[in-house]
């Protein structure tokens, strides 16, 4: 075998290995999160803004915002976190990557709707859908958070 094949080989594998990561479907990627937004949008430590995915948060000036924005700043500000992507979906208009999050086993997502700080912002067809819209039905029947006053 050549020994300058032997040389580049290492660099060859990296390479490829470095280009395949992007690639796979649905791969989830470990970030750090540099400070929350909102209730439902954090910033990663390497500049790229994450909202997550399925879920709407109250906005700034509603019911319940503080609470939803101190929540996710509990759960993720200043830790790891792993960001899921859904085959569905990568971006919104905003260009803000769309993710799925979780905190060790705790699925960050989820548990914002469980509390009644989020509400079920996706279809049917979504990954996670039953998962989050029993979240949201569980905190509909305790009348949690934003469903409160829900009738």
């Amino acid at each position: 075998m050549d020994k300058r094949f032997l040389y580049f080989l290492p660099t060859l594998l990296l390479l490829a290995l470095s280009f395949s990561q992007p690639f796979l479907p649905n791969s989830a990627q470990e970030r750090v999160v540099a400070r929350v937004i909102d209730g439902d949008t954090f910033d990663l430590d390497n500049g790229d803004r994450v909202r997550l995915l399925g879920i709407d948060a109250p906005e700034s000036g509603q019911p319940f915002f503080q609470q939803a924005t101190d929540t996710l700043a509990e759960l993720v500000e200043g830790g790891k976190v792993k960001l899921e992507k859904d085959s569905q979906y990568n971006k919104d208009k905003y260009g803000r990557l769309l993710r799925y999050v979780f905190v060790n086993e705790l699925f960050v997502n989820r548990e914002l709707i469980r509390k009644g700080l989020a509400e079920l912002m996706v279809d049917e067809n979504s990954k996670y859908y039953s998962d989050l819209k029993q979240a949201e039905e569980e905190a509909k029947d305790g009348k949690l958070g934003i469903w409160f006053s829900s009738s």
